[in-house]
């Protein structure tokens, strides 16, 4: 029916007042349009030879149809069509199907249209296109009726193009009646496979989509649709989305209200509503997969953030540690530098004292001697023996005299009593002359470790420690009483020297005064100890006394430096 429509309209579009050839041939050429693959011819009764027809508009491939004479004995069908010219006769010419129809005329007919050809089209719908063809022909309008024809063809046009064009939107897009039941609808039914476009007309709206839903009550989309529906009654618009569970899809359901009336009590009266229905199932599963892939890389980043955290801060550590060992490498070049001074000039002044030593007492001696033994063998010469042997005995006196000097000298050097007897021994005999000779200050030697008990390796530096320790205690501590303990704990040599006086700040001393003798003698004291694998610790304050900490780890008998260097 829709295109005997479409013919209808094209035909009524050709100008009035055209001459019948050329109408002719104008409806020809649509009705060929119409039907691909027919073909269509105009034959007119030659009123000389009534006999014989020609052909005066149209084409044929086959004879005796493409002839421009034609005897009507070669054409029985339009001999008939002319013998009854109120009907549309059809039949075949051999193999092909023939339809064709005599145009009404007041007196006698002259013209019969044809349509020929093999087509899939209907024989009732080819009768009606030659019906409406022979008709038109007949019926030649007025200019008037003319020019609306030509509008209802463009109204009907427009209105196809609108259906093509819905017919090709992706989205379902139809028209609905507040029963909600489908008024009209596009083909993007068809390709949803939810059935037939003409199977749809009147069916509900949730069967449409939900063919076999069998919970109706409870399903999720008839209740939105419910909702939406009734929404359309104070609204203009309704809009849901629904992620239908039966369909496995994302939908969007739009309905808009169409020939809105007056309002009644709040409630439009309306008639039929647009409805769209877009399936965005890709779009929101794309929506979803950028989430996850955003809370991938949000994971990631918050990782990476805390991994570059944590190498910064232990970039930060190492950088601290590095300044901390550069400031302690610095302080350490320093006080080598001093000490490295203060070594030469203690030497400088040992070897001055010796020398000292050596010219008063050992020189001063030694010269007596000779200068003695010289006078005893001039009286000897004399004869005057007795005077000799006094000034002999005098001689040997002062010689003896040279020797305590010398071993005195000796001593202080390096007592013989540490290679005799050992360290706790010579601390011992130590602190007996030191009490002798600072004779204000009182000294307490709890001295709980063997000789044997301190391996060979230490025992000078054991010794030299304590030596050093006193004797700063007597030129800075201004102290009245100062205690020396030894004990072996832990594996450990532990020796304290601990004194009652005036003390001193290590945080600002230590920083400020490198020149300081007190504190050049604890630097040496710490490097001496350090040098033999031990350790030193002082601990002092102004007012409170100062207590000097030495350990040496000890093991088996056996100094352990050597293991202590490969445990730590």
């Amino acid at each position: 029916m829709r295109r005997i429509v479409a013919l209808v309209s094209r035909i009524s579009a050709s100008g009035p007042g055209m001459t019948m050839n050329a109408a002719a041939k104008v409806a020809l050429e649509e009705l060929i349009k119409t039907f691909p693959g027919l073909q269509g011819v105009l034959l007119e009764r030659d009123p000389r030879r009534p006999e014989t027809v020609r052909r005066i508009a149209g084409t044929a491939a086959q004879a005796p149809w493409r002839d421009s004479d034609i005897p009507l004995a070669d054409i029985p069908l339009v001999a008939e069509a002319f013998r009854t010219p109120t009907q549309v006769v059809c039949g075949a010419d051999g193999p092909v199907p023939i339809v064709c129809g005599v145009v009404p005329a007041p007196g006698e007919a002259a013209h019969v249209v044809v349509l020929l050809g093999r087509t899939s089209v209907a024989l009732a719908t080819r009768k009606a296109a030659v019906e409406v063809v022979r008709r038109m022909l007949a019926w030649r309008p007025t200019p008037a009726a003319a020019r609306r024809s030509r509008v209802l063809a463009a109204i009907v046009e427009a209105k196809q193009e609108w259906e093509r064009t819905a017919d090709v939107l992706p989205e379902l897009v139809g028209l609905v009646d507040r029963r909600k039941r489908v008024v009209r609808i596009n083909r993007a039914l068809e390709r949803w496979s939810l059935g037939k476009v003409q199977d749809a007309i009147g069916c509900d709206v949730h069967g449409l989509l939900h063919p076999n839903c069998d919970v109706r009550g409870a399903c999720k989309l008839n209740t939105r649709l419910e909702r939406a529906f009734r929404k359309l009654d104070k609204a203009p618009t309704a809009t849901f989305e629904l992620a239908d569970p039966v369909g496995s899809m994302d939908l969007v359901v739009v309905l808009n209200r169409i020939g809105d009336s007056a309002a009644r009590g709040g409630v439009a009266d309306w008639k039929n509503a647009a409805l769209i229905v877009a399936n965005v199932t890709s779009l929101r599963s794309a929506e979803r997969e950028l989430k996850l892939l955003n809370r991938a890389l949000e994971q990631r980043v918050a990782d990476r953030t805390a991994r570059l955290t944590g190498i910064n801060r232990a970039l930060r550590d190492e950088i601290k540690g590095r300044r901390a060992a550069e400031k302690s490498l610095r302080e350490s070049k320093i006080e080598l530098e001093v000490l490295s001074d203060l070594l030469v000039t203690a030497q400088e002044e040992e070897r001055k004292r010796i020398a000292q030593d050596l010219h008063d007492s050992v020189g001063q001696g030694m010269s007596a001697i000779k200068y003695s033994l010289e006078r005893a063998n001039l009286l000897a010469r004399r004869d005057a023996a007795e005077e000799a042997i006094q000034v002999v005995g005098n001689a040997i006196e002062r010689t003896q005299g040279v020797i305590d000097e010398v071993r005195a000298i000796s001593m202080n050097l390096r007592p013989a009593v540490l290679d005799d007897l050992g360290a706790v021994s010579a601390i011992r005999s130590f602190c007996r002359d030191w009490r002798q000779v600072y004779d204000t200050v009182t000294v307490d030697a709890d001295l709980a470790v063997l000789d044997k008990e301190i391996p060979p390796a230490i025992v000078t530096n054991v010794y030299r420690a304590v030596q050093e320790s006193l004797n700063n205690v007597a030129r800075h501590a201004q102290a009245q009483r100062v205690r020396v303990s030894m004990r072996i704990a832990g594996g450990k040599l532990v020796v304290k020297i601990q004194d009652d006086g005036v003390g001193f700040r290590l945080d600002s001393d230590a920083r400020e005064g490198h020149g300081r003798p007190a504190l050049l003698g604890l630097r040496g004291l710490r490097e001496r100890t350090e040098r033999s694998g031990g350790s030193c610790k002082v601990t002092s304050a102004p007012g409170k006394g100062t207590t000097v900490r030495l350990e040496w780890p000890v093991a088996a008998g056996v100094v352990a430096w050597n293991a202590n260097v490969r445990l730590n």
